[in-house]
């Protein structure tokens, strides 16, 4: 049942299904019942269709005989499935013309048109080579060889086979480059211990598929290298070097050495302007953030993720004016209600922290509803990568409305948090952040004294590098800022 679900939910996109399906008249009332069926999601199982249509199970050969024949009509217009009302890239369409040149050439063949093969073999040359489709252009070549070897035509087959063997070379290195990018791809996704021994190994097969890209300048063996490349800073936590690798590539695809049409251009400005939040290059960030915010699509998801970089890039550089902007964006973007839960949780958060922090927000003293007053140190999976910043959201909650009894209550737990999960080096900044709050509590948050005992830690905190994406949590808003409006609300506490 699920089967054909999705292939009816293919094919119904792009093509009438009542046109594309050649439903025999003298079975359309059923066949077209049960289309509409399905369409409309009437149907929750095999068992459910049968009884409906023949009021028998799911074993009666007459439904099985229905379904079978639906399924086969189905697969078939696939066939005729148009790309421009999927929404598929132009790529993606070029590359179906080309598999059906070559089906129809594959025909012609057999039947011993040499001329109208070769006249095929061309056209998908031609396309093959504008949008880098290696493994059909080997395809038509191969076409195109066996024909002049055919017809014996001497000096056009030595032309053909030398530029299949050229092909050949670079196809392989194609297979070699994307072999490697998958094989550190489904690597890093595994455990601490085989990401990091994996992660040795990374540094040469970049300097591998670099050199193969340089060597080939086909498009695949340049995405493996950029995507593995970019992985592999990413986990490291060398954000300067994907800000290097971005804007490296943007040249590239601009001097023509990156095939544009290929290229994923918005994955590009969305990496290009996160590595500038990360590598604390704010300016630049916000620049490019600016630049390139009307090029994602106002309705995708992509542009809740885009927004999310440029919301973090205002925050960390303190132009909250912008971070309200931006917000007021997100919230009255009509999409909004569409995006995933956990995606609607971030920007709660990004919200809160943003009336913690903005002196525009008119909830300096009453704060916040605070949406996650869950007790500590509970907290739900999806929210993994955001719990020190609950933890921290909780802390200032009860801190601004002077609840030293909720405080005092949570300092056991915060102690137990850092033993249980703050261990590893990636989290010292998250760690040293915890113990100064529990620095305020433990000083009877008295503000000269906090500042005083915890300058060593402060200054630790800047000097501690944030980690690699894999490890590290998010930091909203930058820990230094954090400290010194909690010693600002404890200045304002004791006046």
């Amino acid at each position: 049942m699920n089967e054909l679900n999705i292939l009816l939910r293919i094919v119904t996109k792009s093509v009438n299904v009542r046109q594309a399906l050649p439903i025999d008249q003298g079975r359309s009332s059923k066949e077209n019942s049960f289309i509409d069926n399905l369409k409309s999601g009437k149907y929750s199982s095999d068992q459910d269709a049968a009884k409906d249509i023949y009021g028998k199970g799911s074993n009666d050969v007459r439904y099985k005989m229905l379904k079978h024949r639906l399924k086969k009509k189905l697969y078939n217009s696939l066939l005729f499935v148009d790309y421009n009302k999927l929404g598929s890239k132009k790529y993606y369409q070029r590359e179906h013309e080309c598999m059906t040149l070559l089906h129809q050439a594959s025909i012609l063949k057999r039947e011993y048109e040499l001329d109208l093969v070769i006249s095929l073999a061309n056209k998908v040359i031609a396309i093959a080579e504008e949008f880098d489709l290696t493994n059909h252009l080997v395809s038509a070549l191969e076409l195109k060889t066996s024909c002049y070897s055919e017809n014996g035509n001497i000096k056009m087959f030595d032309s053909s086979l030398k530029a299949l063997e050229q092909q050949v070379q670079i196809r392989n290195n194609e297979h070699r480059a994307v072999s490697m990018f998958q094989k550190v791809k489904v690597y890093l996704k595994k455990s601490i211990t085989t990401r990091k021994n994996m992660l040795s190994e990374v540094p040469g097969i970049v300097s591998e598929l670099e050199s193969l890209w340089w060597n080939t300048k086909s498009f695949n063996t340049f995405d493996a290298y950029y995507k593995t490349a970019i992985l592999y800073y990413e986990l490291e936590g060398e954000f300067n070097k994907i800000v290097e690798m971005t804007t490296s590539t943007l040249k590239w695809v601009e001097e023509g050495v990156v095939n544009k049409l290929l290229f994923d251009a918005n994955y590009n400005k969305f990496i290009l302007v996160y590595a500038h939040l990360r590598s604390k290059r704010y300016i630049d960030g916000l620049k490019y953030a600016e630049s390139y915010s009307n090029d994602i699509k106002y309705s995708s998801v992509n542009w809740f993720s885009f927004m999310e970089n440029y919301f973090l890039l205002s925050l960390h550089s303190r132009q909250y004016e912008l971070s309200d902007i931006l917000l007021q964006k997100v919230f009255s973007n009509p999409s909004y209600k569409v995006i995933s839960n956990p995606a609607k949780e971030r920007w709660s958060l990004y919200q809160a922290y943003y009336k913690i922090v903005s002196s525009l927000s008119e909830t300096q003293t009453a704060l916040f509803k605070n949406p996650y007053s869950l007790s500590l140190p509970e907290y739900s999976k999806d929210k993994l990568g955001f719990n020190v910043a609950i933890i921290i959201l909780q802390f200032i909650y009860f801190l601004q409305k002077a609840d030293s009894e909720a405080l005092l209550y949570r300092i056991e737990s915060l102690k137990k948090y850092i033993l249980t999960h703050l261990k590893d080096t990636f989290s010292l900044r998250s760690k040293t952040f915890l113990k100064l709050l529990i620095l305020t509590v433990t000083e009877d948050f008295d503000a000269e004294v906090c500042r005083k005992k915890g300058q060593k830690m402060y200054q630790k905190l800047m000097e501690t590098p944030t980690p690699g994406d894999a490890y590290a949590e998010i930091e909203i808003v930058p820990y230094e800022h954090l400290w010194e409006h909690i010693l600002s609300i404890l200045d304002k506490q004791a006046n």
